[in-house]
C-alpha cells in the first residue's frame, strides 16, 4: 500500500513539474496570434513578443503578380512615398553586397506622434523555387541625426510564394518608436498602417505589368544576416 502511494505520489510530481515548465516556457515566449481583420485575399494577425513590442502579420494573396514586381516596388524609393503613408523620403545609401541595400526613411507621423527616422539593412534571397524572402533589420549602432526620432529593434520578413498566376505574401513586422508615444497607440498605428500598405502594394501592382526583365535587387546569399 505504501509503494502504490508512493508511485501516485510520484506520478502527481511530474505532472506538476510538467505543468509548471509549460507555464514558464508560455510565459517567457510570444503569445498566441489573434486576428485582427480578414477579407478574401487578406488576413492580418498580432501578437505580443516577449520584449513588449507587438508583431504584425500579414498575409496577402494577390492576382497575376510576381515576386519581381513587388521587388521593384519596394526598391523604387522615389516612388514609395506615393503610395506608402506617412513616408516622407526613402534613400538608398549603399549596397554592401549586390542583394542587400542600407536605406534611410523619414517618416512624417500624425499627431500627436512627432516625426521619426529609421536606418535599416535588408537582404534579398531565393530559397526555394518560387520562394523568396526579403530581410530587413535596423542598424544598431548608428544614431539618429537632427531632431528626429530614432525607430529601433526593427525586424522585418516580407516572404513570397509563386504559383502559376497568384502569389502568396506573408509580412510580419515589429519595431520599436521610441519617445513618448503610448504603447496601445503605437499598435493600433502598426496594424493600421499594415493593412493600408498592403491594399496599396495590390493596387499599385494591379495598374502595372509584371515584370520580366532583370531584379531591381538580385537575390542572393543571406546566410549570417
Amino acid at each position: 500500500m505504501r509503494r502504490l502511494i508512493a508511485n501516485h505520489i510520484g506520478r502527481i510530481r511530474k505532472v506538476i513539474t510538467l505543468l509548471s515548465a509549460l507555464t514558464v516556457s508560455s510565459a517567457h515566449g510570444s503569445e498566441h496570434w489573434q486576428l485582427y481583420t480578414s477579407t478574401s485575399w487578406l488576413e492580418i494577425h498580432h501578437r505580443k513578443q516577449p520584449n513588449g513590442l507587438l508583431q504584425v502579420k500579414g498575409q496577402a494573396k494577390l492576382k497575376n503578380a510576381t515576386t519581381k514586381s513587388v521587388i521593384r516596388a519596394l526598391t523604387n524609393t522615389d516612388a514609395i512615398p506615393v503610395w506608402v503613408d506617412n513616408i516622407q523620403s526613402v534613400t538608398l545609401l549603399a549596397q554592401p553586397e549586390s542583394n542587400q541595400s542600407l536605406v534611410h526613411t523619414k517618416l512624417n507621423l500624425p499627431w500627436p506622434v512627432s516625426d521619426r527616422d529609421m536606418l535599416t539593412l535588408s537582404c534579398f534571397s531565393k530559397m526555394d523555387d518560387g520562394k523568396y524572402l526579403l530581410q530587413i533589420r535596423s542598424v544598431p549602432e548608428a544614431a539618429s541625426t537632427g531632431t528626429l526620432i530614432r525607430i529601433t529593434e526593427i525586424v522585418i520578413d516580407w516572404e513570397f510564394q509563386e504559383s502559376t498566376s497568384d502569389l502568396d505574401i506573408t509580412y510580419t513586422a515589429q519595431a520599436r518608436l521610441n519617445g513618448s508615444v503610448p504603447q496601445w497607440l503605437a499598435n493600433k498605428a502598426s496594424l493600421k498602417n499594415t493593412q493600408k500598405m498592403l491594399h496599396s502594394l495590390r493596387s499599385l501592382l494591379a495598374n502595372q505589368q509584371a515584370i520580366t526583365t532583370e531584379w531591381t535587387l538580385p537575390p542572393g546569399d543571406c546566410d549570417g544576416f
